[in-house]
């Protein structure tokens, strides 16, 4: 018979299960983000003038998405699942940009510097999401 501590419950979900629940979240709503973002350059009058800054936006938010939303999911040990979901996250733009791009197309910095970030922000991002969201509450005083 296992311990009572060591039972999970039932709507309890495994490590792998949250981080594919919520890493294809995490792409579907940064697609959204892009999606305005691309949407607010062609309705402005100098569109080449905000293209760096909507997808510097779009990266660091989908980083931190691809942490955050399979921490939520998961509830516990954010820093693990969101350093596993920044590594999903960051193999999928190295194979995407091997697809893509031209090979000398992309700095070798741009990518030293990317890819880390990528890391830290999804990490940062599964910190918060699987923090524990406790409310302490007072007891009125009789």
């Amino acid at each position: 018979m296992k311990h009572k501590q060591f039972r999970k419950s039932r709507n309890e979900r495994s490590f792998a299960g949250s981080l594919l629940r919520g890493f294809p979240l995490a792409l579907l709503v940064s697609a959204i983000l892009l999606l305005l973002l691309s949407f607010l350059c062609y309705k402005n009058a100098d569109p080449s003038r905000l293209v760096k800054p909507c997808a510097s936006v779009g990266f660091v938010f989908a980083a931190f998405c691809s942490g955050f939303l399979p921490a939520a999911f998961y509830k516990r040990r954010g820093l693990l699942i969101g350093l596993a979901g920044g590594a999903f996250l960051a193999l999928l733009f190295a194979i995407l940009s091997l697809i893509l791009s031209d090979p000398g197309s992309v700095p070798a910095a741009a990518r030293w510097i990317g890819y880390p970030a990528i890391l830290l922000l999804s990490t940062f991002g599964g910190l918060l999401g699987g923090a524990k969201r406790h409310v302490r509450r007072r007891r009125p005083r009789a």
